[in-house]
């Protein structure tokens, strides 16, 4: 997917458009539905981290003490996120991920790569981070140390992020694949157009 567009890290496809030209379908659709859903997953972190440290005393987690310098101008729970929001973002997320990858194939394959990080990164990894925010006495999973906490719910579709890395995986070795037997096809054909050239000669 290269064609001296500007990339934006490792794909060369817009994330917040449909990319109606080069993807088939409602690919682009799908796509971008992906996109909105990292970002809004990215932001479900990013957004109470920096409130913390502004509004709550520099208190990120539940161990940290109040920052000397300043007092705390908000309650903790104003700054925390639900469990459901975010498991419902990385839900849609990671279904528009898979249903991208499977439909897509050999299409997709050269974005493959972005899409599956992506996912782990911030549907496998960021549900982790946002979930020890804030202790939840509901939790089975403590953070470690003496003074660890359970935390909430946030993780629990975490594992699905693999299955995106492996379906993306495949879309990008079976994308590679295509691309060498199309390069090589082409080397075939310019070799005889040559033969051809040269006997006529």
């Amino acid at each position: 997917m290269s064609d001296g567009r500007v990339h934006a890290g490792f794909t060369d496809l817009s994330p917040v458009t449909r990319n109606r030209a080069r993807l088939p379908g409602g690919l682009g659709r799908i796509r971008l539905i992906f996109t909105v859903c990292a970002m809004f997953a990215a932001a479900q972190f990013i957004v109470p981290l920096v409130a913390r440290l502004a509004l709550n005393g520099g208190r990120v987690w539940p161990t940290d003490d109040e920052h000397s310098l300043w007092g705390s101008a908000i309650d903790d729970r104003v700054l925390s996120v639900p469990a459901w929001l975010t498991v419902a973002t990385g839900a849609v997320g990671m279904a528009a991920a898979l249903v991208y990858l499977l439909r897509g194939r050999s299409a997709v394959g050269a974005d493959a790569p972005y899409v599956s990080l992506v996912s782990l990164l911030l549907f496998g990894g960021f549900p982790w981070a946002i979930a020890a925010l804030d202790a939840d006495p509901t939790g089975i999973i403590r953070t470690p140390g003496p003074e660890g906490y359970p935390i909430g719910w946030h993780w629990v579709l975490t594992p699905l992020a693999a299955v995106v890395l492996i379906v993306g995986i495949v879309a990008s070795v079976r994308s590679g694949a295509a691309a060498r037997r199309r390069r090589e096809a082409g080397r075939a054909l310019r070799a005889s157009a040559r033969d051809r050239r040269q006997d006529g000669a």
